[in-house]
């Protein structure tokens, strides 16, 4: 379902998923009360409510939480994992501004940020302002608006030191795209 909904768009689809469900699961390692079933629902289901973000006018976040609810509760899962999984993908975002409830809604918040951040961040800005057709000036303003300001986002220890590495490669890789 999320291949089919996603597909393999490079910036939110399926390989997006693969690189936050790595870094969600390497970021779970330092805590014994992840429960990785949410852990692993939470991280497909996070962004299945792009494809209908721009059409409903509705934040994606909140559309992936309430279709992932809606398909939660059609395969029988309990309302415990429903509301971890809701929690968990309202706490990715970083223009909701949501405070998540849960660890795994921490760690989901974390890994998706870090997929912004550092060789994989650069390459999802241009793929992104290349589509929107965004000017290079536009998508570099990105970097200011949002993408440095991540760092200080990070909810686990982990992923505050693997956000300011690769803040740091980004800072650099901006301060030679500017001295080109």
């Amino acid at each position: 379902m999320v291949i089919d909904t996603l597909g393999f768009e490079p910036v939110h689809g399926f390989p997006h998923i693969e690189r936050v469900m790595k870094i969600a699961f390497k970021l779970a390692e330092d805590f014994k009360e992840v429960n990785p079933l949410v852990l692993k629902l939470a991280v497909l289901l996070h962004d299945i409510g792009r494809v209908e973000e721009e059409t409903l006018r509705k934040h994606h976040a909140v559309l992936s939480a309430e279709m992932a609810k809606k398909l939660l509760v059609q395969y029988g899962f309990s309302q415990e994992i429903i509301d971890k999984v809701v929690d968990a993908i309202l706490a990715h975002s970083f223009t909701l501004k949501y405070t998540p409830k849960t660890i795994e809604g921490r760690i989901l918040s974390d890994a998706d940020k870090l997929d912004a951040l550092g060789a994989v961040g650069i390459m999802r800005v241009f793929m992104e302002s290349t589509y929107r057709g965004r000017t290079l000036e536009e998508a570099i303003n990105h970097f200011y608006e949002k993408l440095f300001k991540l760092k200080d986002l990070m909810w686990t220890e982990k992923a505050k030191k693997m956000a300011e590495k690769r803040y740091k490669f980004m800072v650099y890789f901006l301060d030679r795209l500017e001295k080109e």
